[in-house]
């Protein structure tokens, strides 16, 4: 009888998938790509490699995309009475020359970028855990906003090759956006129009999907009930950035 018994026991869950494995499964495999993760802490390594790349491209598009950038803003403040030429000559002087200005702006759009995953893993917990009333950790959440993000790899890697290659990040649209007319000097409409259309792409969809799946295996939740959840969410938070971004623009 204890043979029958140890027969129709369920076979034992195996160990924590290990990073590498984990990383193949969320391209090719998104469904089997959160076995583990009750019990396993991986966020960090997605995290870690996400900011890492951030900052090395950043660092080899300081002189050829970021710094014209910003020389450029600074040239239409002295031309609008914002700033004083002198400060202009000081500040141009410290970012074109100082190894420390490099490691200031990149290392504080890294710190951005990272606030910004923990940001978003705070909404994923709030969808599933709160809306949805399901037991799922903000560390759960952050194990899918982390490891989901990997698929938004060839979207930044897209984004700053085609920024080195025009020598600016302006104009660039991976989503939507790209079928607006371009304007010489974008109006406010134009500027939020871009942000909401921009969130609607290839990628930006990728990452929904992925997210969705993750939430929904991490929680027990049905993935439509996530999907709606999140989606919604999404939507929200890009119409109010879509907004923000019309108002700060300086066009009619």
């Amino acid at each position: 009888m204890s043979s029958t018994l140890e027969a129709a026991a369920p076979p034992a869950p195996g160990g924590p998938l290990s990073l590498w494995e984990r990383t193949l499964r969320v391209f090719a495999r998104p469904f089997r790509a959160w076995d583990g993760l009750e019990t396993s802490v991986q966020w960090w390594f997605p995290v870690l490699v996400l900011l890492a790349l951030q900052g090395i491209l950043l660092a080899l598009t300081y002189h050829r995309v970021l710094l014209p950038t910003m020389l450029e803003q600074w040239n239409q403040a002295v031309e609008s009475g914002q700033m004083q030429p002198a400060q202009l000559d000081k500040i141009s002087s410290f970012f074109s020359n100082s190894p420390y200005a490099l490691l200031l702006i990149v290392g504080q759009q890294v710190v951005v970028v990272f606030i910004i995953i923990l940001l978003v893993a705070l909404v994923a917990w709030f969808g599933v855990g709160f809306v949805l009333g399901t037991k799922i950790s903000y560390r759960l959440a952050l194990e899918v906003v982390g490891w989901a993000g990997f698929v938004r790899l060839p979207e930044t890697l897209v984004t700053f090759a085609i920024g080195w290659s025009q020598e600016t990040f302006k104009g660039i649209h991976l989503g939507l956006a790209a079928l607006l007319p371009p304007e010489d000097t974008p109006s406010k409409l134009h500027v939020g129009l871009s942000v909401l259309l921009d969130a609607v792409g290839p990628f930006s969809i990728w990452y929904l999907f992925v997210a969705v799946i993750g939430c929904s295996a991490l929680s027990g939740a049905p993935r439509k009930s996530v999907a709606w959840v999140l989606i919604a969410l999404y939507l929200a938070l890009t119409a109010i950035f879509a907004a923000v971004a019309a108002f700060m623009a300086p066009g009619a």
